[in-house]
């Protein structure tokens, strides 16, 4: 399958996390490193799975993956959590597209492989609840991470309830425009056509 352009805008996000890593090096901040290198590689697992089995995503699932990766590894490697008051709101409203994305990719495979025949309103709510769900589990990682060694590089994670409302109520309104946003692009493109094309050039085979 010819690559899209838009696919640069991925790399680019993924040139910009190394550069990140590198950054935090020249610096000596090694305690940062392992952070970044981490995002890095989670980062390129979608690139890993096109490539070991040759399932081509949309262009928009790759680089919403490594830009909202890459707001966390600037956040913590460049003090932007610490030097921009709203940019842990930005991060977790790209994660939440993230993450509902994420389910979007998800409940075609599973509703293929399971024979459920989802229409497209019952996979929209998979992917709003996949949001809604990514998001509560992380709340609980942030509040495991505060009271057992005091927060991350860029401090305590929940600073209050008001910060954790707010986390889940961005999370919570992306989650709704991607899952209308994939109720309607699965309206239009029907569920087979859009899992054909990133089937076209792969020898996945559903059991």
């Amino acid at each position: 399958m010819a690559r899209s352009p838009w696919m640069y805008l991925a790399y680019l996000a993924q040139f910009l996390i190394g550069m990140n890593v590198l950054y935090a090096v020249i610096r000596g901040a090694w305690d940062e490193v392992p952070t970044g290198v981490f995002l890095f590689l989670v980062a390129l697992v979608p690139y890993l799975i096109t490539w070991k089995t040759k399932i081509t995503f949309p262009w928009f699932f790759y680089f919403l993956i490594s830009l909202a990766l890459l707001i966390h590894t600037s956040g913590y490697i460049q003090g932007r959590y610490l030097h921009f008051p709203n940019w842990d709101v930005l991060a977790h409203t790209v994660s939440g597209s993230m993450l509902a994305l994420i389910g979007f990719i998800a409940i075609l495979f599973i509703d293929r492989m399971q024979g459920y025949k989802l229409d497209p309103p019952g996979m929209a709510a998979f992917i709003f609840l996949v949001g809604l769900a990514g998001e509560y589990v992380w709340e609980i990682f942030e509040f495991i991470v505060d009271q057992t060694i005091g927060g991350s590089l860029a401090g305590p994670m929940q600073a209050n309830n008001f910060d954790t409302m707010t986390d889940m109520i961005f999370v919570l309104v992306p989650s709704i425009i991607i899952a209308l946003g994939c109720w309607y692009y699965l309206d239009r493109n029907g569920k087979e056509k859009i899992l054909g094309n990133m089937l076209k050039d792969s020898t996945f085979k559903f059991s």
